[in-house]
């Protein structure tokens, strides 16, 4: 499988940033549009699972990637969004982080941030 050819298109003059979502939050908001779940919620994979499975995710789009033809490139962008991923405990986050490295390569100059709620901070 390879990635649609607008996306192969530029793509090294453009910018390489990663975004991981985690899609768990403490409670459904009400007005959130977001793809996300209570811990609960979610089947096919748990909350202490769920950085396994997102290394295992980003390993399958550089293998994506590579299959298209683009080179290796370090992320100069991390962003963990979601959900709320500061749920997670900071080990799981650092080890996704890892994953990124281990995966990609991170930038020396690299922004990386994370979506957080002050109740889980």
């Amino acid at each position: 499988m390879n990635l649609p050819e607008q996306v192969v298109q530029g793509a090294t003059e453009r910018q390489f940033g990663v975004y991981v979502h985690v899609p768990y939050c403490r409670v459904r908001c009400g007005y959130c549009d977001f793809n996300t779940y209570t811990a609960t919620e979610l089947k096919g994979t748990t909350q202490r699972q769920y950085a396994d499975e997102a290394i295992a995710e980003m390993q399958y789009g550089f293998g994506l990637m590579q299959n298209s033809g683009l080179p290796a490139r370090h992320a100069e962008t991390v962003f963990f969004g979601g959900g709320t991923p500061t749920l997670l405990p900071v080990e799981d986050l650092t080890k996704m982080l890892q994953g990124i490295r281990n995966t990609w390569g991170i930038s020396n100059s690299a922004e990386v941030s994370i979506e957080a709620n002050t109740d889980s901070v």
